[in-house]
């Protein structure tokens, strides 16, 4: 399918991270570029129901089905968690098979509290998403002290930011 596949990178209720995917959906959708919005809190909260190693798990099958799958461009946001990325993040990945992933293309932007965006978080996200064969865009926004780029209603506000973000929205269009 054209079109674009947000995937809010935490599971973490009321976070910012879905505040920018949903201010990115906004973006798009005034684009006029058809999107979907995954938030990990849609996940199952039992590991059990994940599917993992290869387990059924039909509730996560029918997100990856509905969210991965049929986009050929993926555009995550992605919090800093330690100095990398959620682990809810990887379970999605693992829960979904490789093929779901093999020759997309993929856009990545950081969120966190600090002054690198989540750096090294998106460089270790990049690593998996290259193991699954997708192209990730080389430009990588990075909202660092998080709290200044968004309004009270969790919209980004910060002329920088916003600049970032409508110009990898473009290159991931292009591609």
């Amino acid at each position: 399918m054209s079109g674009i596949s947000i995937i809010s990178g935490t599971d973490r209720p009321d976070s910012r991270t879905e505040q920018v995917a949903r201010h990115i959906q906004v973006l798009l959708t005034e684009l006029g570029v058809v999107n979907e919005l995954l938030s990990l809190r849609s996940l199952p909260r039992d590991l059990d129901h994940l599917g993992l190693y290869g387990g059924d798990a039909p509730d996560v099958r029918r997100l990856i089905q509905r969210h991965i799958t049929p986009f050929d461009k993926l555009l995550f946001v992605i919090p800093e968690y330690n100095g990398s990325f959620p682990g809810m993040l990887k379970v999605l990945i693992d829960s979904a098979h490789p093929r779901d992933f093999h020759g997309k293309h993929a856009a990545l932007v950081g969120i966190s509290d600090g002054h690198a965006g989540n750096l090294r978080g998106l460089d270790h996200f990049q690593a998996i998403l290259n193991y699954l064969r997708v192209d990730v865009l080389w430009m990588k926004p990075k909202l660092s002290a998080i709290d200044n780029v968004l309004n009270a209603q969790g919209e980004v506000v910060d002329e920088r930011a916003l600049k970032q973000l409508h110009d990898v929205i473009d290159l991931l269009r292009k591609r």
